[in-house]
């Protein structure tokens, strides 16, 4: 390690599983809540969020404790430390106002004040953890580039599906985005997450072979615990949504056994394209509003999913692989950088 304490190495190591089980948690609350499912304060759901976020205040009181170490190198730690402590206490904010609003309003929508709050807190702390677990040693481990690339990946894609999905109408207000919006934030900006956020960890990992495919992996196990095997209805289409780790270990292959740089852009249209697969099943009501117009009852996700399926991957392929390609020289322009950044420093 780079000098940094091994309380402040555990910290963000902490904040990072605890974002994971926190934003897991909300996902498959928001599951219970499309099918109507009765819930307390202490449904299951809320009791993995609320453990997940108790994690990720123990994780930040270690991060804020050992970056005022002595032996730690504050230009390492400061703002890393900080994104943490911001993001940890946006999420605990978030409660109270979530509270304060369902008093005034009544149940919410996805996309809310308090929880646009919560999603960005995670984001931000999730990130802040990442940084600072790079800057901690030369070479992770794999398992926690996984832990530390999962909630990122989990907390944007939350705050897309606020801004995509047709979530957000309720007795006081409308945050429903406009149909043709919501397809093209999904469209552009999912392909464009799943690239960098596969291609980053593979780039952590120093390209080496099977860390991508755990990242994905993991994603694609989240997604049938929390979304797929609580709604019966969708438990057949499990192989389905499993296939998606198809696209993932070929990108993976790609960029561990091949230099050029044209397995980048492939690696990265290659993963980008399997988003309509990745983001089954909540992705069949942002393009049923557009594509299909129909009535998405739980039970009829998989019917109108697969009767629109060819239509969309038409229409949004040349976009996709655009924005896959735009994700993995994102990541590969942050590589670069830090390469160089490092040269300086043995330099001095």
């Amino acid at each position: 390690m780079y000098g940094l304490g091994r309380k402040l190495f555990a910290g963000y190591v902490l904040v990072s599983l605890g974002m994971l089980l926190a934003i897991a948690g909300g996902s498959w609350d928001i599951t219970n809540h499309l099918l109507n499912k009765p819930e307390t304060f202490f449904a299951p759901p809320h009791a993995v969020l609320y453990s997940g976020a108790a994690t990720a205040v123990v994780g930040t009181v270690l991060v804020f404790s050992g970056s005022k170490a002595g032996s730690v190198r504050a230009g390492k730690v400061v703002w890393p430390a900080k994104l943490v402590i911001v993001g940890v206490i946006m999420l605990i904010s978030a409660a109270p106002v979530d509270f304060a609003w369902h008093s005034a309003f009544g149940l919410d929508g996805l996309l809310s004040p308090p929880h646009f709050v919560l999603v960005s807190g995670m984001i931000i702390g999730s990130t802040g953890a990442l940084i600072g677990l790079t800057q901690s040693t030369k070479r992770l481990p794999s398992v926690l580039i996984v832990i530390a690339i999962l909630p990122i990946w989990l907390a944007s894609s939350g705050m897309i599906d606020m801004f995509s999905l047709p979530f957000s109408e309720t007795n006081y207000f409308n945050f429903n985005p406009h149909p043709t919006l919501g397809v093209i934030v999904a469209t552009l900006a999912f392909p464009f997450l799943i690239s960098a956020c596969l291609i980053g960890s593979s780039a952590l990992a120093g390209k080496r072979f099977g860390v991508l495919s755990m990242a994905g992996a993991a994603f694609i196990a989240i997604g049938v615990l929390t979304s797929i095997i609580p709604n019966s209805a969708l438990i057949a289409t499990i192989p389905f949504y499993i296939s998606s780790i198809i696209p993932i270990v070929t990108a993976d292959v790609l960029l561990a056994f091949s230099r050029s740089r044209f397995s980048l852009y492939a690696a990265g249209i290659i993963v980008s394209i399997a988003f309509f697969m990745m983001y089954y099943p909540l992705i069949t009501y942002t393009y049923n509003e557009v594509f299909g117009r129909k009535v998405v009852w739980p039970s009829l996700i998989p019917q109108i999913y697969f009767e629109m399926i060819q239509d969309v991957f038409l229409v949004v392929a040349i976009p996709t692989a655009a924005m896959g390609t735009l994700g993995a020289l994102l990541i590969d322009r942050l590589t670069r950088n830090k390469k160089y950044s490092d040269k300086l420093q043995q330099v001095a």
